[in-house]
């Protein structure tokens, strides 16, 4: 159920960074690596907060900024795992970059919610 729910939960920043990307690619023109690496800190920060509101009820607000940390370094190893097959994707591969962002989201998903739920829930 938690998997589910986690599922949701990245759901509203999945929705949000398809098209962040898409703008900071095309209409800002940053280069793809350095607009994914943008959409990921955006997606890092959101999915937190809906993180702990509707997926890890229990955590205590005390230790919010701590957690919120905790998180940050340790999802930022996934993170950068995910920016890294999209980078050598994006620039080795006819495939399309908002593809391969979609894509990522998938490959990466299960060991993202098993990370987050073992921070979460300390």
């Amino acid at each position: 159920m938690q998997l589910i729910k986690f599922g949701i939960a990245g759901l509203p920043s999945f929705l949000v960074a398809i098209p962040l990307n898409w703008f900071l690619v095309e209409e800002i023109y940053l280069t793809k690596p350095v607009a994914y690496l943008i959409t990921l800190f955006f997606q890092v920060t959101v999915n937190f907060i809906l993180l702990r509101l509707f997926v890890f009820k229990g955590v205590t607000e005390k230790n919010a900024l701590k957690t919120y940390f905790r998180f940050l370094w340790g999802i930022a190893f996934f993170r950068l795992l995910d920016w890294g097959l999209y980078t050598i994707l994006v620039q080795n591969t006819e495939i399309y970059y908002l593809i391969i962002q979609i894509g990522n989201v998938v490959i990466f998903s299960l060991a993202k919610f098993l990370y987050s739920k073992k921070i979460m829930e300390k």
